[in-house]
């Protein structure tokens, strides 16, 4: 079985996938920021790297096929000041620069890489649009960092390394992301809906991505843009909806007026206000099927 590199493999999607591959027989190394007190768990063997230091231990790349890249700030951990706004754009574009100076100059027999983007790409935008992988960018910060982001990982290719880019929508989950700060708040029969909620919420269950990376993975000639999105198109009115529904609870109370997510976020809360629709077709010609289609079948196990 294939050996596979994770930068960014501690996190919400990472600790998810690191399970999952492992469950699937894949060894799987992971490179960590923190200090390597337990080399090796459950079979995952954890590497350091340090971003400031340009360094990456070695051993990490012995036997490894594929890297898949997850690495990133999260956009919405706080307000975008200008510090913020430079944070979020280096973590993601100095990881891939590292990994690919390492992979060129000590010449490592890397075949594909899996890099993350995401929907952002499109513009932070409520359109009647449904935005397919050989749509134009947006022009705002959200888009700016896509675009910095996939440039970034288009630098493997150069060394003819198979290199596929996934642009992800909210990545939904027990374990983390929108879901579990949103869900405390449903189980208490709480609107959790912002603005006019009509905005569109591109989304994926965690379950899924985890069958796409898997599915990726044994597509030898497989590379390119891809939306990682789930067929079903839905407002933030209709997630709401369907996250009381998940808890047997219904709600009466008004959606969060915007110009309180203004206030407090600032232009952060553009992510929250606007959302357009974003094609799956592309990765679904290719032979991929989603399980969880739907929002209810995702959230399903969530109310349990």
């Amino acid at each position: 079985m294939k050996k596979i590199l994770i930068a960014g493999g501690t996190g919400f999607v990472g600790g998810y996938l690191v399970s999952h591959l492992t469950k699937l027989g894949y060894e799987v190394h992971v490179l960590t920021r923190q200090s390597v007190a337990e080399p090796e768990e459950n079979g995952t063997k954890f590497f350091k790297w340090d971003l400031d230091k340009s360094y990456i231990d070695l051993k990490a790349f012995e036997g490894v096929d594929t890297i898949i890249n997850l690495t990133g700030e999260n956009i919405s951990a706080g307000r975008w000041t200008t510090k913020r706004r430079l944070e979020l754009i280096e973590s993601r574009m100095l990881s891939l620069n590292l990994l690919y100076e390492y992979v060129k100059h000590h010449t490592i027999a890397i075949n594909k890489i899996i890099s993350s983007s995401a929907v952002g790409y499109y513009g932070a935008r409520t359109t009647d649009t449904i935005f397919s992988e050989d749509a134009n960018s947006g022009s705002d910060f959200l888009a700016d960092i896509c675009k910095l982001w996939e440039k970034a990982a288009r630098q493997f290719e150069s060394l003819g390394i198979k290199t596929v880019i996934l642009r992800k929508g909210i990545v939904l989950g027990k374990e983390g992301g929108m879901y579990a700060k949103l869900a405390p708040l449903a189980r208490l029969g709480i609107n959790v809906s912002v603005g006019d909620g009509k905005q569109y919420l591109p989304w994926i269950d965690i379950r899924d991505l985890g069958r796409l990376y898997e599915f990726i993975l044994h597509q030898e000639d497989l590379r390119g843009v891809y939306n990682a999105v789930a067929p079903q198109h839905i407002t933030m009115n209709d997630f709401a909806y369907s996250l009381l529904k998940s808890f047997d609870k219904t709600s009466f109370l008004p959606n969060v007026p915007a110009f309180m997510l203004k206030l407090l976020y600032g232009e952060m809360s553009t992510m929250l206000l606007q959302g357009s629709r974003v094609s799956d077709e592309k990765i679904k010609s290719v032979g991929f099927k989603f399980y969880y289609d739907t929002i209810d079948h995702s959230l399903e196990r969530h109310g349990t």
